[in-house]
């Protein structure tokens, strides 16, 4: 009976911790840039981050660190941080098969964000 009370206040209280998560990773689509030249450098300081979640992680032996918690919490979390918008923006609107690839296409992981950008601002 016990066990059952804690492990219930603990589901709640992950429960109610996750909102404000969810809130930060809402894609602002007016802070991305319409310029491909800018969203290039974005793609360059996301990938950075990712490599820099890598290091700190050991994950090193892949390219693809979807799977890797160590990896996609620590990014997250560093983007949540961002104080550039425009970067938490891109980061967040990548989709998760992109965002923790270190050997996407960065091309399209572009064109997709500047043609969910477009749908989203119109």
């Amino acid at each position: 009976m016990r066990n059952t009370i804690i492990a219930a206040m603990a589901a709640l209280a992950i429960g109610l911790g996750a909102v404000p998560v969810q809130a930060q990773d809402e894609v602002n689509w007016l802070a991305l840039p319409e310029d491909k030249a800018a969203l290039q450098e974005l793609d360059t300081q996301q990938t950075r981050a990712l490599r820099d979640s890598v290091r700190h992680c050991d994950d090193v032996r892949r390219s693809d660190h979807s799977g890797t918690p160590c990896v996609f919490l620590d990014l997250d979390r560093t983007m949540r941080q961002a104080e550039d918008a425009a970067l938490r923006s891109y980061h967040f609107a990548l989709p998760r098969s992109m965002r923790y690839d270190e050997a996407r296409n960065s091309g399209a992981a572009m064109e997709r964000v500047m043609k969910l950008r477009e749908e989203a601002v119109e």
